[in-house]
Order: structure tokens, then sequence, then C-alpha cells
């Protein structure tokens, strides 16, 4: 009796090791294989001397190492070539373009110029946690491939903001489809995203008639036929300068616009209050910028479709006080 349960006990712990040294195997090949997948990380930029050392520092600091990265410079006449061409790493690819043809554009030239099947982005004047792309590769299933994208902190003027968070009324799933959370408003920033090639090719690239918006067009163009997956931690550190592409206000009405006229029957699919949402939100943004007529038409047309805020109000009262008035009395309800 008692060598019989000896035996059972020993064909439990040979089974135990057998099947550790499986897992262990299956580990070991996993990580093998994740180490072999190219990352193709495409930079675009265009004067940018004060800040593209730290953008590629940030990259070559990486804890995963096997990536190519894609400088795409859009005729820069700053020192900005200089600086680059500094760096000796051989994993930096340098295109230098005769004349600038805007970032988007540029990005599609580094996808189009890109060996690997897994592509990401940087900006020249953001930084990467040096574990970010490790993270993201771990997540990496080329039998389900998704986009996957991280948190990120923004500073503006001293400020910092953590984005995205959920709020009460839009829930981010860490994996799924988002096209009714990103119909709310785009959270997803492009240097923080690592996705597969093989939707640009299907899906087709950032829309370069974009003046503002074009990684928003993008996401929401992928957002009804792609999965997600969300990191929620802060790899991205995102800089808020005044001539930055994100803060251009004077392309902003141009890309409201497009976004209307590419998107306005997915927004109208998901519901009348996201197509009401859209609208106060342009109008609103229509105000700050001081076309206050034009915002007006907006904020009215939001309620035709839903009232699903005192803000709605709040703001359409401001606006019909004026442009100083609703930037002064803003900020203070804000």
């Amino acid at each position: 009796m008692i060598q019989e349960e000896y035996t059972g006990d020993s064909k439990l712990i040979k089974l135990s090791v057998l099947e550790n040294l499986y897992y262990l195997t299956e580990w070991r090949e996993k990580v093998i294989s994740q180490n072999s997948i190219l990352i193709s990380i495409i930079m675009p930029v265009y004067n940018r001397q004060e800040s593209i050392a730290c953008a590629i520092e940030s990259i070559l600091n990486q804890t995963y190492s096997n990536f190519e990265l894609i400088i795409i410079d859009d005729g820069s006449t700053d020192k900005t070539c200089s600086i680059i061409s500094s760096f000796s790493d051989d994993r930096i690819r340098y295109f230098l373009l005769k004349k600038n043809i805007g970032a988007a554009a540029a990005r599609n030239v580094g996808i189009h110029r890109a060996k690997g099947q897994w592509i990401a982005f940087q900006d020249s004047d953001d930084y990467w946690d040096p574990s970010k792309l490790r993270k993201q590769v771990q997540l990496i299933d080329d039998r389900s491939p998704s986009i996957i994208f991280s948190s990120f902190v923004r500073n503006k003027k001293g400020s910092k903001e953590y984005i995205p968070k959920n709020q009460k009324d839009i829930i981010i799933p860490k994996e799924g489809r988002l096209n009714k959370q990103l119909l709310r408003g785009n959270f997803i920033a492009t240097p923080t995203v690592l996705m597969p090639k093989v939707f640009f090719e299907k899906f087709g690239g950032f829309n370069e008639q974009m003046p503002r918006f074009q990684d928003w067009e993008l996401w929401l163009r992928l957002s009804s036929d792609c999965n997600f997956i969300w990191i929620d931690e802060p790899l991205v550190k995102v800089e808020y300068t005044e001539n930055s592409i994100s803060s251009d206000r004077s392309k902003m009405i141009k890309g409201y616009e497009l976004i209307w006229s590419l998107h306005s029957r997915m927004l109208m699919d998901a519901g009348a209050e996201y197509v009401a949402r859209y609208l106060f939100s342009f109008g609103h943004n229509l105000s700050l910028f001081g076309e206050m007529k034009y915002g007006r038409e907006i904020l009215i047309q939001s309620f035709r479709y839903g009232f699903f805020s005192l803000r709605q109000l709040f703001c359409l009262g401001l606006n019909i006080l004026g442009h100083k008035m609703y930037l002064f009395l803003y900020r203070f309800y804000k």
C-alpha cells in the first residue's frame, strides 16, 4: 500500500515535470518568436532641432531592440538633419524629402518604406518609456491581429493630463471594438500605437486631405472592422506645443467638416445622441476659435438631434454673448 502510494506520487511528479518542461518550451518558443518580430517605427519630422535628439534616444533606449527607425524629414531647414546624422545606430533609416508634404503624407511614405510587418509611430517631440515597445510586442497575436495602444501623459503649458481614462458615460474596454467610444472623440495618440502593416494595405493609410484629426479619422475607419487592445499605462509622454499639428486651431474647422463628410453615416447609425454630441463638440470649438455665427448654427443643429446635457444650453448662451465672454465664462465654468 505504501509502495503503491509512493509510485503514484512519483508518476504525478514526473507528469508535473513534463508539464513544466512543455510550458517552459512553449514559453521559450514564444519569446524567441516575439524577439524575431521586426517593428518599423515611423517618425515624421519638420524643423525639430530642439527636440529630435530626445525623441530618437527614447526609441534607441527601448528594451525591445528588434526594430528599424524610419525618419522622414519633411524638408527641414534648421539643424534637424545634422542632429539626426550624429546618430550612428544602424537601425536608423533617414529619408530627406525634397519638399514639405505634411505629417500625414510623410507617415504614409514611412509605411511604404517599412520592412517590418508591424508598424509603430513616434513624433519628433514626444518621449517613449523604455518598456513601451516590449510591453506591446508581448501582446501580439498573429492569429488575431489587433491595434495595440497605450495610455499617455499630455504635457500642456506645465499641466499634465492622463489620457484616456474611463468616465461615467464612456467605458473603454481593455480589448474589443471601439467604434462607439471613438465616435465620442479621439483618445488614441498616434505615438502610442502598434499595429499590423496589413491593416494599412487593407483600409488605407492616413488621409492626406485632413489638415487635422488625421489619426482620429484613421481610427474611425478601422474601428468597425478591427480589434483594439488598451494598455492602461502611460508609456508615452506627449508634448503640446504651439507650433505642433495638434495645436494648429486654424485647421480645426476643415478637420471637423471632413470627419462629418466621411463618417456622418457611422454617427447616424450609432444613434441621434452621437450626432448631437459630435455637432456640439464642433460648435463649441468653433466658438472657442471665434467663429461665433458658424458655431451658433452648429450648436443649434446639435439640439435638433437631441438634448444630452445642460452644457449645450450653457455654451449656446455664451455664444450669444460673444467671443471674449465665451472664453472667460467657459474657463470659469470648466
